[in-house]
């Protein structure tokens, strides 16, 4: 049994290493990655359908065969996404960083001070009429510019900058800044 299982193993890998590498390709997997999915695939088949498999068609294995490196493709990409890997010098370190010293460096007291504010600028906000709301929602707290803001709500960049000015002095007014 155990040598019908290695020939039909390398019976399976000369057939369909080509289509299984192609799909994972086609699923943007990188290059330096897919051999090792598709190894992983054929192992997984073996271990799981070894015996069986030996009764299937053709179709029944490519299916299978697919199905497994499909499953494979996304593990790689749901392991991909946890570990990530931020260069020291890049934008996205920086906020880390900021968003790390915001949660370990910073007392409790600070902390509790700082989420007590953002309440009552949420509430301020919450307070507006809909039309400052928006471009306060949009520009001061999502940072899109002032372009795309007046693009999103179909209102010219005067009254768009006008808003903003204005949503500003009512906010130091109820922050009392």
């Amino acid at each position: 049994m155990q040598q019908e299982q290695k020939e039909l193993l390398q019976a399976l890998y000369e057939k369909y290493w080509r289509p299984l590498r192609l799909k994972a390709l086609k699923e943007k997997v990188p290059e330096c990655e897919v051999d090792d999915i598709i190894q992983d695939t054929f192992c997984a088949f073996m271990r799981s359908y070894g015996e069986t498999a030996l009764t299937w068609n053709e179709t029944q294995r490519k299916a299978v065969l697919m199905k497994i490196l499909l499953n494979r493709c996304h593990d790689y990409f749901r392991r991909s996404t946890r570990i990530r890997i931020v260069s020291i010098d890049s934008k996205a370190s920086e906020i880390e960083y900021n968003i790390m010293r915001y949660h370990l460096m910073r007392d409790v007291c600070d902390r509790l001070i700082a989420d007590e504010e953002s309440r009552k600028i949420q509430e301020c906000i919450e307070k507006m009429k809909p039309s400052w709301r928006e471009v306060a929602v949009l520009h001061l707290i999502e940072g899109r510019p002032l372009v795309e803001v007046c693009e999103i709500l179909n209102i010219s960049n005067a009254a768009c900058r006008m808003r903003v000015s204005r949503i500003r002095k009512y906010l130091k007014l109820q922050l009392k800044l």
